[in-house]
């Protein structure tokens, strides 16, 4: 798209409809995101909103808990009967975005849409590659995707994986093609008649055909009300840059807690080496912040939500007094549960003093809590007349709910999974609600211009890759490069997981006060323990840098 004369809307849009297509493992275009582009001629920065929402007809009681089984798969200690919110019909979200897509490009992009859907197109017709990593997903989804005649149909090879060229196409042959007929067909009817296919043509009659089919609550009326919000993103002031952000419920108020926190800390300069201070620091304020996240955040449209005593400076004053006092950090102790379940029902700190015009403050007391779920793509886009763009859209799980609509080819997201699946918490279902999700894409300016686009894919671990690659780039002075591959840690859980790189500072650190296990990092490919970041970054020159994990299945160029 740049090569056409395209800006970074239109590549970002392009690359994001790509991602739809051949990484169902990760998103869909039925799914929801958050885009942010900085517009140079403004020097401000904007918030495409696409976000998760429930339908209608969703109920805090909808799910019935199974108190049977205390699996922790990744989807959080409330199970439910069946796995219905992630699994099924049932858990899916409002489509978002295919119309937020669209409305990006109508609004900011430059080429026609037909041209930036085409690459898209393509794919769907031709087919992408069943490579390893596909291969994997399929194997750890294979009853659920087996399930559902419409995924078996297009992601199995006769109810069974596809087969994968291990050893190159020398010895082995080419690895098949997964083709997705109905989705082309979907592509193409959008890039003819735009977003009017999905809210009032052909796309959403089908849709909400399968829905009825499979007896789902997803109505035309929550299709029709699916309008992408656009507005100036939020800004956070850290040292000489701005950090823009979304302004939904998603990763953004815990991201810009954290960061409150650590300017506490540290008010003028912070430590750039991997001291042990410096990672037990960062461990404390994320633990107070995710403290905050598991109780406190929902949407703010339908429950009260102190976001604004969150981000009070008096307010991380005091969180960053008792880090240096060496209190405890908030981490349950062994046996208590998991921080999502711990914390739900249980509030570590009241920010509602620092919250202005603040009404009666909420009671939040579930039995439990979900922990949201991961598979999701990012995208990082920025152009060489300074236009940027940082674009996170998921699945809210791998394929999603593991249902295809055999009519459009749209795989159903499993947005309802990033609820609280039992009612009395403020993030608990309700309709027309916006889950807490955990995508957090940011832009950075100085002085105006944009100075990276980043991102990442990885569940609730994309909150801490995104903040310290920022403070990467920011206080400790690292180029792209640098700034992705120099070891982070994660402390959104009861343990703080780490690269296997830090271990000699790490074995400094009193292991009762700040537990940790070591993330294996090359050598686990497909690993998600500290998320998969996504990073361009432009200096005063103009100069592009583009860089994606390098432990870690991603692409980036530099034009």
């Amino acid at each position: 798209m740049l090569e056409l004369g395209g800006n970074a809307v239109d590549a970002a849009v392009a690359a994001g409809f790509v991602a739809g297509v051949v990484e169902p493992m990760e998103t869909t275009l039925a799914g929801s995101g958050f885009m942010l582009v900085h517009a140079p001629e403004d020097g401000r920065a904007y918030s495409v909103e696409f976000a998760p929402r429930a339908p209608a007809a969703a109920r805090p009681d909808m799910f019935t808990i199974d108190t049977s089984r205390a699996l922790d798969r990744g989807l959080g200690v409330s199970v439910v009967v069946g796995d219905e919110n992630v699994q099924g019909i049932k858990a899916a979200g409002v489509p978002a975005t295919m119309t937020g897509l669209v409305e990006a490009h109508r609004r900011f992009g430059r080429l026609p849409l037909a041209t930036v859907l085409e690459p898209a197109i393509a794919l769907a017709h031709d087919g992408f590659e069943a490579d390893s990593y596909y291969a994997l997903e399929v194997l750890a989804n294979l009853p659920a995707l087996r399930s559902d005649p419409g995924a078996a149909a297009v992601f199995l090879a006769n109810g069974d994986p596809f087969p994968v060229a291990h050893l190159g196409e020398a010895s082995l042959g080419t690895p098949p093609r997964v083709r997705q007929a109905a989705l082309g067909r979907t592509l193409e009817l959008l890039a003819a008649r735009g977003a009017a296919a999905l809210l009032e043509g052909e796309i959403g009659d089908g849709l909400i055909e399968t829905v009825k089919a499979l007896g789902g609550i997803l109505s035309r009326d929550d299709l029709r009300k699916a309008i992408p919000r656009i507005g100036e993103a939020r800004r956070l002031a850290l040292r000489d840059h701005e950090i823009w952000a979304p302004t939904a419920p998603c990763g953004t108020v815990t991201q810009y807690e954290i960061l409150k926190i650590w300017m506490a800390l540290y008010p003028d300069r912070a430590p750039v080496e991997d001291t042990p201070a410096r990672i037990e620091h960062l461990a404390a304020a994320t633990w107070h912040a995710f403290a905050d996240r598991y109780h406190w955040l929902g949407d703010p449209e339908v429950v009260p939500v102190p976001e604004e005593g969150l981000l009070a400076d008096e307010y991380a004053a005091s969180i960053a007094a008792a880090i240096r006092r060496n209190e405890p950090a908030p981490r349950p102790r062994d046996g208590e549960g998991a921080p999502w379940e711990v914390y739900a029902g249980r509030a570590v700190h009241d920010p509602w003093p620092f919250q202005m015009n603040s009404g009666p403050k909420p009671v939040w007391r579930p039995e439990g809590a979900t922990e949201p779920t991961s598979g999701t793509t990012h995208i990082s886009v920025i152009d060489r007349d300074g236009m940027a763009v940082s674009l996170t859209h998921t699945a809210a799980n791998h394929f999603g709910s593991k249902v295809v609509c055999p009519k459009t080819g749209l795989l159903f997201d499993a947005a309802l999974g990033w609820f609280n699946a039992r009612p009395g918490a403020a993030n608990s279902i309700a309709g027309r609600k916006r889950p807490l999700a955990n995508m957090g894409p940011v832009l950075l300016t100085k002085n105006g211009r944009a100075t990276a686009a980043l991102g990442a894919p990885g569940g609730r671990r994309i909150i801490s890759c995104v903040l310290q690659i920022a403070l990467n780039l920011i206080e400790r002075g690292m180029n792209a490069e640098q700034a992705v591959a120099a070891p982070r840690i994660d402390a959104s859980g009861s343990v703080v997981l780490a690269s296997e790189r830090l271990e000699p500072v790490l074995g400094q650190l009193d292991p009762d006060k700040v537990p940790w296990r070591l993330v294996g990092e090359q050598h686990q490919p497909f690993n998600y323990e500290l998320a998969r970041p996504v990073l361009v970054t432009r200096d005063s020159a103009g100069r592009l840098e583009a860089v994606t994990d390098p432990y870690t299945k991603g692409y980036a160029i530099a034009l």
